[in-house]
């Protein structure tokens, strides 16, 4: 079974860099192991944002949503607004450990990153 999201023509023709992957966990439990390693992550990551980063900054600039007719300031990525929350507010919000691992490397790297439960999902699906 896979799960293939569709991206619109358009965005292909407009912004050929653009690179989407897709990861399906199923029954991901929230049983970590290694408690510690991931608070290791999120302390990196929450301490990373505080620092300056030209090259993540610059990267989330590039994903402002201007150019889908939103306003960056308005409806911001999901890394640049995670990265303003964790200045604000000096931690990363906890949520679950799977949320909360991807986040730190949201905030680490400056790349957008999320996640759907495919039981709810609606729309085109193939898995």
């Amino acid at each position: 079974m896979s799960f293939t999201p569709l991206i619109d023509p358009e965005i292909k023709a407009r912004y050929r860099d653009f690179h989407l992957i897709s990861i399906v966990v199923r029954n991901a439990g929230i049983d970590v192991p290694d408690a510690q390693a991931l608070n290791d992550t999120i302390a990196a990551a929450e301490q990373a944002a505080l620092r300056d980063d030209a090259q993540r900054d610059a990267r989330l600039a590039a994903l402002a949503y201007e150019a889908f007719g939103t306003k960056a300031n308005r409806t911001p990525c999901s890394a640049a607004a995670l990265l303003k929350r964790v200045r604000k507010d000096g931690s990363l919000p906890r949520i679950s450990p799977l949320i909360d691992a991807y986040n730190a490397v949201s905030v680490l790297y400056g790349v957008p990153i999320g996640g759907e439960d495919l039981d709810l999902y609606q729309g085109s699906r193939d898995f």
